[in-house]
């Protein structure tokens, strides 16, 4: 990516609150990542979530220290970028989508100083859970919340049906398709959420995250955020 296209997606970034980088990875570094959480799971069932599966694995530490994908971390930074989290989403047929919520309700850092690059393992679309994202609402900060009364849902994430940010009626949602090796970068504050898999296969991703270097934050009781230095990837 030239530095003059890297300018137009930060640009496009600080406007929207989004951006996608396109062909940030190849077929196969998406297919050692999916074998790499199958890996993990080994016999077990439960395809809930995997989280902070780069605490055990080489291979995932590599993919999100990608250097095309820090290039437009540390220009937005300003910043050394740090690895701060990631969670890996199966997302089988049937699995009702995550609720509209906002990243840094959980991380509470500055609010320039977290991101999180949403990686898509296979080839996403409304129809098979594919992320819908409310464009500006990363402008308001830190929105309402509202209890669901739903329990945790089948293979996801334990915080996905519980709450839900209340988005004002002003922000209209998009759901963007982001192809296979894409990244679907995501400000602290944007509202997003997730559609329901309607598909006959699974809707593979890994959501990264990253801290600005000397930056505050909430390590979390489920997520145990912990930063970390990035690898030198090409």
């Amino acid at each position: 990516m030239s530095p003059e296209v890297l300018q137009k997606k930060l640009e496009f970034f600080k406007n929207n609150g989004y951006v996608i980088l396109d062909n940030i990875f190849s077929n196969e570094e998406c297919d050692s990542v999916v074998n790499c959480a199958h890996d993990v799971l080994g016999e077990n069932t439960d395809l809930t979530p995997l989280m902070n599966i780069h605490k055990s694995s080489e291979i995932i530490q590599s993919f999100m220290s990608k250097q095309k994908l820090i290039n437009f971390i540390n220009l937005y930074f300003q910043n050394k970028a740090l690895g701060l989290q990631t969670e890996f989403f199966f997302m089988p047929p049937k699995t009702v989508g995550f609720n509209a919520h906002q990243d840094n309700t959980y991380v509470m850092a500055s609010s320039e100083a977290f991101i999180s690059a949403w990686c898509a393992l296979t080839n996403v679309k409304k129809e098979n859970g594919g992320l819908i994202v409310w464009p500006e609402t990363h402008n308001e900060n830190a929105l309402e919340t509202k209890d669901t009364g739903l329990p945790k849902s089948d293979n996801q994430d334990p915080n996905a049906t519980i709450r839900e940010t209340i988005v004002p009626e002003k922000y209209l949602p998009v759901s963007p398709e982001v192809k296979k090796g894409s990244v679907l970068m995501i400000h602290s504050w944007l509202v997003h959420a997730s559609n329901q898999n309607l598909s006959s296969e699974n809707r593979y991703a890994l959501l990264c995250t990253y801290l600005k270097e000397h930056t505050d934050f909430r390590k979390g009781t489920y997520a145990k955020r912990t930063p970390f230095n990035l690898k030198k990837v090409d």
